[in-house]
């Protein structure tokens, strides 16, 4: 009776560490596939094959570019082409992957990103979520300096407050 019980036990400790380590193996596969979505040297096609066909971004906070979902559809099309693609036209200099970690559904990214704007350098801190969907990325959400975005690339100046 003892060794049925220490039988019984291993098995279930290692049934939880095999679902640990596969938990842990999804978490490092997605944080490996946002990673290539915004590495500089990854095509488009390729960057594109990772989006759910349910995709959504949305650049979050208070910014021009602000608060509208872009599709799988719109994203490089509208988004990086017509909005965001113009205000830094030779594209981003550097991507720097400060920080990554995660769930069985998301992923944070914390990122340093360095470009030459229409008005000169634009070297953001970024924080980037991304909701996952049958192994894809189905949502992802960009948090910036949005005064940044106003400063640098709208030439938008600060004005005391009275």
């Amino acid at each position: 009776m003892k060794h049925l019980l220490v039988s019984t036990l291993l098995m279930l400790l290692s049934q939880i560490a095999l679902a640990d380590h596969h938990k842990n193996s999804i978490v490092t596969q997605q944080i490996a596939a946002a990673k290539t979505f915004f590495a500089l040297d990854t095509p488009p096609a390729e960057a594109d094959a990772l989006l759910h066909d349910d995709f959504e971004f949305v650049f979050m906070g208070r910014a021009q570019i602000s608060n509208v979902v872009y599709t799988k559809e719109t994203f490089r099309s509208v988004f990086m082409n017509q909005v965001f693609g113009p205000l830094v036209p030779q594209g981003f200099k550097k991507i720097e992957f400060i920080h990554a970690f995660g769930d069985a559904d998301n992923v944070a990214l914390m990122a340093e990103g360095d470009a030459e704007g229409i008005n000169g350098r634009y070297n953001n801190s970024y924080a980037l979520i991304l909701r996952f969907k049958d192994g894809k990325i189905h949502r992802l959400n960009e948090y910036a300096s949005d005064l940044l975005v106003e400063t640098a690339l709208y030439k938008q100046q600060l004005m005391p407050m009275d």
